[in-house]
């Protein structure tokens, strides 16, 4: 199993004094390629797990598992009894149909089918039918991944359950406000389902560890990274159900550590995600207490006036901060298009809400080139941003790739190293951490002031590291960036 290319156990090594970053800006291509995948990029907090796996490993898992291939849509079907179609093991022998399918799971070809980025993008999904076993495989693969990168923690969406608390949504219907609708939902027994999702998040990482032979002298740097989770509900159908999902997630967080928040998923620019937005946010108010009771990490502002009207672009992260009380806006590419667009980047500047910022994906879903997106302004009015991939499978790219896309934006070393530890600083992990001023970095907290970056803490800072499930994670990424600074 390759290992990354500054192994952790050097990155261990007695502290250097911090040094000066790479100047990125002067790089070749291929220079900042090979700069950027090696640099610890802290965390990666915006990747749905269905969309993270490369095509290449799906159609391998639908040889092995029996699967079929339909050639005139391009999409995989588990059950080989339609008309039509062929065996997945075909590609091995049509490089045709291999190439033809890899285009259709992917974004690729600009264009593909006359589709958009964002179409293609969307309908990606239903085409890449997979085993709901292989979750625990396509886990292993982002893990393996972020450590060939460098990069130790991940917030993995996932949508377990779906089908059980959308059914039993649809089955209690909408009580006419969130309130009277959740009382309804209990009462129905949607919080009995917890003891499935925690089974279900048992034989994931079981199955994620097997295949990464984690405990085995052959281990994957990938056993390495620190997963949590967060609980996705679809935006899409009825609000009763996609509250149905958002209540059981409350539940989970509350009885499991592993799922640390909620999201709210599928294309924003969607009829019912659109016409549903205002009552979604009022859901996720309701559940949370603003974001009090449970973290709250929410799609908003993926869209722009290409997709959705100039009324309805103009209050989707307003709302998602000022109702819902989300702690994170994923993507928030329109938010310099909203009403009070400064203003509330103003806000969300004081109370450290961050964007998880994917401009690979952006440039992709939403045709916004790097040289255009808002992060320089995020940057500018003090938001706190890190960046992240979305679905790196179908947009066929890795972490890296949106930090040498943030340098085209004109983000510099520093603004990479402050993206890198927002990626950790502003997770939904349990415990205080290790700085007192997060996006700014330079003021540690008390008990370990004078010692980050260390060999080792000592003292209080050692508590602190030892009961601190965020300062653990700082610990080590605060070595790993001591370690790629002395190299480079």
């Amino acid at each position: 199993m390759r290992r990354i290319s500054i192994p952790l156990a050097a990155a261990l090594a007695v502290a250097t004094p911090a040094l000066a970053g790479p100047d990125l800006a002067r790089m070749s291509p291929a220079e900042l390629a090979a700069t950027l995948k090696a640099f610890p990029k802290g965390g990666e907090l915006h990747n749905h797990l269905g969309g993270g796996t490369p095509p290449e490993l799906i159609l391998e898992w639908a040889i092995e598992d029996k699967a079929c291939i339909d050639p005139v849509e391009l999409a995989i079907r588990l059950s080989c009894t339609g008309e039509g179609l062929r065996p997945a093991s075909d590609i091995r022998t049509s490089e045709a149909l291999r190439s033809a399918m890899i285009d259709s799971l992917t974004t690729r070809h600009p264009d593909f089918r006359d589709r958009s980025g964002h179409d293609q993008f969307f309908t990606a999904f239903s085409r890449r039918s997979v085993s709901p076993r292989r979750q625990g495989d396509a886990l292993a693969e982002v893990m393996e991944g972020l450590a060939r990168q460098n990069t130790f923690y991940a917030e993995q969406m996932v949508t377990p359950q779906f089908l059980a608390s959308r059914s039993l949504g649809a089955q209690v219907g909408w009580k006419g406000d969130p309130a009277s609708t959740r009382k309804a939902l209990s009462e129905a027994g949607i919080e009995k389902l917890v003891p499935a999702v925690i089974a279900d998040t048992d034989a994931l990482e079981k199955r994620a560890r097997e295949v990464m032979r984690c405990g085995t002298p052959d281990a994957s740097a990938g056993c390495q990274v620190t997963v949590r989770f967060l609980f996705q509900a679809m935006r899409e159908g009825p609000p009763e159900q996609t509250m149905a999902q958002l209540q059981l997630g409350v539940a989970v967080v509350a009885a499991d550590k592993r799922w640390v928040g909620l999201q709210l998923v599928a294309p924003e620019d969607g009829y019912d995600a659109t016409r549903y937005y205002d009552v979604h946010m009022r859901i996720v108010a309701e559940l949370t207490d603003q974001g009090r009771k449970v973290p709250v990490a929410l799609h908003a502002g993926e869209v722009t006036l290409k997709l959705v009207s100039p009324k309805s672009v103009s209050h989707r992260v307003t709302d998602a901060v000022r109702i819902a009380g989300a702690r994170r806006i994923g993507h928030g590419t329109a938010l310099p298009l909203e009403t009070d667009a400064v203003a509330v980047a103003r806000e969300m500047a004081a109370k450290g809400v961050l964007i998880e910022t994917n401009l690979v994906s952006n440039s992709v879903i939403l045709e916004v080139p790097p040289e255009e997106h808002p992060y320089a302004w995020f940057r500018k009015m003090g938001i706190p941003a890190a960046l992240s991939t979305d679905d790196s499978g179908i947009s066929r790219h890795e972490l890296w790739g949106d930090y040498a896309f943030a340098v085209r934006n004109g983000a510099t070393y520093d603004d990479l190293k402050t993206a890198a530890r927002n990626g950790i600083a502003y997770s939904f992990l349990a415990g205080e951490g290790l700085w007192a001023d997060p996006n700014v970095y330079r003021k540690p907290v008390a008990a370990c002031a004078g010692q980050v970056g260390s060999a080792e803490p000592k003292g209080a800072c050692a508590d602190l590291v030892a009961t601190s499930d965020k300062a653990r994670e700082q610990w080590r990424h605060e070595r790993l960036l001591r370690a790629f600074e002395a190299a480079n």
